[in-house]
């Protein structure tokens, strides 16, 4: 429920913004304003949320309104959801322009879920739902292999808004306009503060004084004609410094403003924004520019006249924001088709496809692509270019390729970013041109590497003159067990590639002299070798009744007690008597495998004791308390500690049922059996049925065996008196005098068993076969477990099984749309009739 809350939250916000900020030319969708409907009312706590929100704000309920007045809301909108609530007064209900004013003033909503879980609404979710709602496609992720076009993609972002600052003081050039609401303060021989709101016509209205015409001037210029305006009712008022009354008039709230946003963006329209907004505010409102879009040549166009160009590059790529000027009701901002783009990759700071101006070449759009990286070769640059209509022939090239070749600069210029020390050629682009800066090649040079036995193995630098014994050096030197007799130098042959070893002897000890130092050379790969590399891995294994039986590495003065504590000690019933140890023969001239050898113990292999000293676990035999040797082992040895003859942790068997004592029950000896274990459960009750008893026996997965518990009671040499073992389960049912029949019959149920009756009985009984029912597939369950099928003996008779107290008949039906079992049948048919005239026929020769 708390997942489908979140969501809903983000559906309602997201409409409500889609319904606040919907194109003129455009009406609301009928599917969006429904879903909106049902969101609100699966949420009736939203207004709890927004209560919670304006308050954790920290803003003023006075400056709430002034917000609301300025995003052209109802200044009274919210009064509901400010304030503490009345205990008992119904909480309020918010509706979709409730909630688009709480995000128009700049409030983010979470929804009321665990801290862990709380998701933000922010603006990117919601140009997510208003585009979802007005039926835009959702924009594609950008794909990390792909060009991506510079500067389309800013708009696009979850964390880019450009939202105009609704707070502090407006800027020195801001000129009022219908909506905006000042504050106009007296102080000196009057004390008087007066608000004034700026009429659709461009008046304020001031108390005493009348209407002043205040639309399209600066706060300023205001001042300036306050002055003659005041001064005619308020003495006090004039300017220098006799004035004994004096004023101040400032901007509470801005107005909204709605220009158009047309061309090559998301959503044209006509966009209501702050009066504070700009050209970034408007287009983030229209969804954001399209890929075909020129971020360029943005033109603002007032009254028909062009009064602004935006060069997106100049924000994005400089922190310039002298071209984002602030517009007016009215203003038309239009996004022309991109013009001239070139793609450029490889080895510069951000691979993209760049817009380039009139005046602009290669190496202005090296500069906003990040200038060259460092890896970069800064020998060339490849320009893959389509040729022009006109220079294209039938049948000929379609496109070259224009190698540009850079030149060096003594020095780097102070922020020569792009050429990063290189001169690049100012090469006009053309319209679809790629370029291609190549990076270094990955292939280093001067270096030597070394790998094995020494301390720091890996790749050196190659200094001139260098010789094996100063890398051997410079890599912490060689390690113990290094074999000196011979390592190899793999050397290249540069003109050809090929390898070829070196063989190098190396000095017995460090401080011996060399006899054979090696110059190196480049690319050349010392390999030095390590006598412990060398040797088979040597091993012991231990096996038998210890905690951890596997391989063990084999040490010096490795004995068997270190051995057992390695496999963390020896299992209750093992054997402390002796051991075996099979070893490797010295000789196999006659076939040998191993030599083996019993080897005595005592009880001090036991290494877990009690506080007093004495072995935890079960007693068992007597041996030998301490003074055994101790027993060394030799690489590959294979050691068995042996179990105690005869031990064994007690068998255990179920019987349940109709005994006396029923229960689990250990076995005293292993030739216990089936009577044995009813005598010691107390024999059998009353109730019990002997022939019904369940016999199952886990050990070797055997199943279910069919046994007569009354001939194993009465005859204790009987075979089904069964010799006991681990695990058996024996159930003595109920005495149940009464046959159950279910499937294929007219009417299933129970019937009482009746001495004597027949399996064809017990079917009339139940009210006999049914239409489909199989009467030759008719089974008995008995109450032991046993299964009986009626079956044929001869031609037209066949043999039934009997049913006993407590058995389930089973009668087979067909299914009457298969035709199968039909054919069977006049196949059975056909052969009782062939096997029948067979008969005859021999009877008649006779």
């Amino acid at each position: 429920m708390k997942y489908f809350a979140i969501a809903s939250l983000c559906l309602i916000v997201g409409a409500a913004e889609a319904s606040a900020q919907v194109p003129t030319n455009l009406p609301p969708p009928s599917q969006a304003a429904q879903a909106l409907q049902s969101a609100l009312q699966a949420n009736p706590s939203l207004g709890d949320i927004i209560r919670a929100r304006i308050t954790s704000s920290g803003l003023t309920p006075d400056q709430v309104r002034s917000l609301l007045q300025s995003r052209g809301y109802s200044p009274t909108l919210l009064d509901q959801f400010m304030g503490p609530q009345t205990p008992g007064q119904a909480a309020p209900v918010a509706g979709a322009n409730e909630l688009s004013a709480v995000q128009a003033i700049g409030l983010q909503l979470q929804a009321p879920a665990p801290a862990a879980e709380s998701l933000p609404v922010d603006t990117g979710a919601i140009a997510a739902a208003r585009r979802a709602a007005l039926g835009i496609p959702a924009q594609k992720p950008e794909s990390v292999t792909a060009p991506v076009v510079f500067g389309t993609d800013v708009f696009r972002r979850t964390t880019t808004q450009f939202l105009p600052m609704l707070a502090g003081p407006v800027p020195p050039d801001y000129r009022l306009g219908p909506g905006d609401n000042l504050v106009l303060i007296l102080t000196g021989d009057v004390e008087q503060a007066y608000p004034l709101a700026v009429t659709r016509e461009g008046f304020i209205l001031i108390p005493q004084v009348g209407q002043v015409y205040v639309a399209n001037l600066t706060l300023e210029e205001l001042r300036d004609l306050l002055y003659t305006k005041l001064s005619r009712v308020y003495s006090g008022v004039r300017r220098g410094n006799h004035a004994t009354t004096h004023f101040d008039i400032s901007v509470a709230s801005v107005g909204a403003i709605q220009p158009y946003v047309v061309g090559e963006v998301a959503q044209p329209g006509a966009y209501q924004i702050s009066a504070l907004g700009t050209v970034l505010t408007a287009l983030y409102a229209a969804g954001g520019v399209t890929d075909l879009a020129s971020t360029r040549n943005i033109e603002v166009r007032r009254a028909g006249k062009l009064v602004a160009q935006f060069d997106l590059y100049d924000y994005l790529l400089h922190g310039d924001t002298h071209s984002d000027v602030r517009l007016q009701t009215g203003d038309v901002v239009f996004v022309p088709v991109h013009g001239t783009r070139a793609l450029v990759i490889g080895a510069v700071r951000r691979p993209a496809i760049y817009e380039l101006k009139a005046s602009e070449s290669l190496p202005d759009l090296i500069t906003a692509a990040g200038g060259f990286r460092s890896d970069a070769s800064l020998r060339r640059i490849s320009i893959h270019r389509i040729l022009p209509a006109d220079q294209r022939t039938a049948g000929g090239p379609q496109r070259l390729t224009v190698d540009v070749p850079l030149g060096r600069s003594p020095a780097s210029r102070p922020g020569d970013s792009a050429g990063g020390g290189a001169v690049i050629p100012r090469i006009p682009l053309q319209d679809g041109d790629s370029v291609i800066v190549d990076s270094l090649a990955q292939v280093a040079t001067h270096y030597v590497a070394i790998a094995g036995s020494v301390y720091q193995p890996g790749r050196f630098g190659l200094a001139p003159g260098m010789k094996l014994s100063q890398l051997i050096a410079r890599a912490g030197g060689l390690k113990p067990a290094t074999y000196e007799g011979r390592a190899h130098v793999d050397r290249l042959d540069q003109a050809d590639t090929t390898h070829h070893i070196i063989p190098v002897a190396l000095p017995a000890d460090s401080g011996a002299p060399w006899t054979d130092d090696l110059v190196l050379q480049d690319y050349d790969s010392v390999t030095v070798y390590s006598r412990a590399t060398m040797r088979d891995s040597l091993f012991v294994l231990i096996n038998g009744m210890v905690n951890a039986p596997k391989k063990y590495p084999w040490r010096e003065g490795l004995t068997l007690r270190d051995l057992i504590l390695e496999a963390n000690g020896l299992k209750i019933g093992a054997d402390l008597a002796e051991a075996e140890i099979a070893r490797l023969p010295s000789d196999r001239s006659q076939g040998q495998l191993a030599i083996t050898a019993r080897v005595p113990m005592d009880s001090t292999y036991l290494f877990d004791r009690d506080s007093a000293g004495r072995p935890i676990g079960p007693a068992g035999l007597p041996f030998k308390a301490s003074g055994t040797p101790e027993v060394p082992l030799q690489p590959f040895d294979a050691v068995l500690i042996l179990k105690q003859p005869g031990f064994e942790f007690q068998r255990t068997v179920d019987v349940t049922g109709e005994v006396k004592f029923p229960g689990t029950y250990a076995l005293r000896s292993k030739d216990e059996r089936l009577a044995d274990i009813i005598d010691r459960a107390g024999g059998l009750t009353p109730r019990a049925y002997p022939a019904g008893v369940r016999f199952i026996r886990d050990f070797g997965n055997a199943g279910r065996i069919n046994v007569n518990l009354g001939r194993a009671m009465s005859d204790r040499n009987s075979p089904d008196n069964l010799i006991l073992q681990p695990d058996d389960s024996v159930q003595v049912p109920e005495f149940e005098p009464s046959v159950q029949i279910t499937g294929a019959v007219n009417s299933p149920g129970s019937v009482l068993w009746q001495p004597g009756e027949t399996l064809d009985d017990y079917l009339h009984a139940a009210g006999g076969l049914g239409r489909y029912a199989v009467s030759g597939r008719v089974s008995v369950h008995y109450a032991n477990g046993e299964v009986r099928t009626r079956h044929k003996v001869f031609i037209f008779f066949s043999s039934s099984p009997t049913p006993d107290p407590g058995s389930i008949v089973v009668v087979p039906a067909r299914d009457p749309n298969d035709k199968t079992d039909l054919v069977a049948l006049f196949g059975s048919i056909a052969q009782a009739l062939a096997g029948s005239l067979a008969i005859v026929l021999v009877v008649t020769k006779l």
